[in-house]
């Protein structure tokens, strides 16, 4: 009997300690975070205790993977410390598209239609941040389409390189939206690539549309078009950016301005709406 039991306690030791060492390897390959940033912890210097981050984090992407009940909600709203960030990191990997190499996000930020949001390297989303994606069904509304562009799909959310989406920002990208590298938007501010409008932008037929998704289909007009941030641009505080309107690389937004039209390169627009109030001299040449 107790040959027995010695065996199974064994064989027990040696299936925890392969989950162990298989989580740790899963978490190990993910490639979250890049030696440097790790070393900034005192703590994570130590084999040991890096080795461990590795165990938690592949535990955390399995968990993931298989949709497990009540994951999503510990994660997102969870551990408001470096901790936290990695237990998020690990997650978001599992469910975005494209996430890079130490993409922080921070607690309470929350994304609905993972699959269509990529993610650059050393970017952040800070707290309380809502990324939603998805596509309109065309056969039921009436859609008018402003100013296509290639540079990214419907229901896409493309967020380049060293970008900073800070706290409470909303980006709704039914109709697309593209963030280029080392682009910063303030607080508040809020980007929609899909809007209700008060008429037909198809035709002139003398009928004010509903302003509100439980309306029926046919009374509701629809105006999308993809968002594009060419890249090294600024959106200010509780700023609006609506369908169909590209930013120019460099250019700036002003505080609570709103934007409806195309807004050209290296420049400061701000105002209600936004109009150009003066140029910026970008002698390096770079962005």
């Amino acid at each position: 009997m107790a040959a027995i039991i010695l065996l199974i306690s064994v064989a027990f030791l040696v299936l925890l300690i392969t989950i162990l060492f298989s989580l740790s390897i899963v978490g190990r390959n993910l490639g979250l975070f890049s030696s440097e940033l790790m070393n900034e912890t005192r703590l994570l210097r130590l084999t040991p205790s890096r080795w461990a981050i590795y165990f938690v984090v592949g535990y955390i992407w399995v968990l993931a993977k298989v949709h497990f009940p009540g994951t999503e909600t510990i994660v997102t709203y969870s551990f408001d410390n470096r901790f936290g960030r990695l237990l998020r990191a690990a997650y978001w990997k599992c469910r975005v598209r494209k996430f890079g190499k130490d993409v922080i996000i921070e607690i309470g930020a929350k994304a609905i239609g993972w699959q269509n949001i990529s993610i650059g390297d050393r970017s952040a989303v800070d707290r309380n941040v809502i990324l939603e994606t998805g596509e309109i069904d065309r056969d039921k509304f009436m859609v008018y389409d402003k100013n296509a562009n290639a540079t990214v799909k419907d229901g896409e959310l493309i967020i380049g390189q060293g970008c900073h989406i800070s706290k409470n920002v909303v980006i709704q990208s039914f109709g697309g939206v593209f963030i280029g590298d080392f682009t910063g938007i303030a607080s508040g501010a809020m980007i929609y690539s899909l809007s209700h409008h008060y008429k037909n932008m198809k035709c002139n037929d003398d009928i004010i549309y509903k302003f509100t998704p439980f309306a029926p289909h046919s009374e509701q007009s629809l105006i999308k078009g993809p968002v594009i941030l060419e890249g090294c641009n600024a959106l200010g505080l509780n700023s609006v950016i609506l369908p169909g309107v590209t930013v120019g690389k460099n250019s700036w937004i002003g505080v609570c301005s709103y934007v409806v039209e195309n807004i050209p390169p290296n420049c400061l627009a701000v105002g209600c709406p936004a109009k150009v109030v003066k140029l910026l001299n970008n002698k390096s040449g770079k962005c």
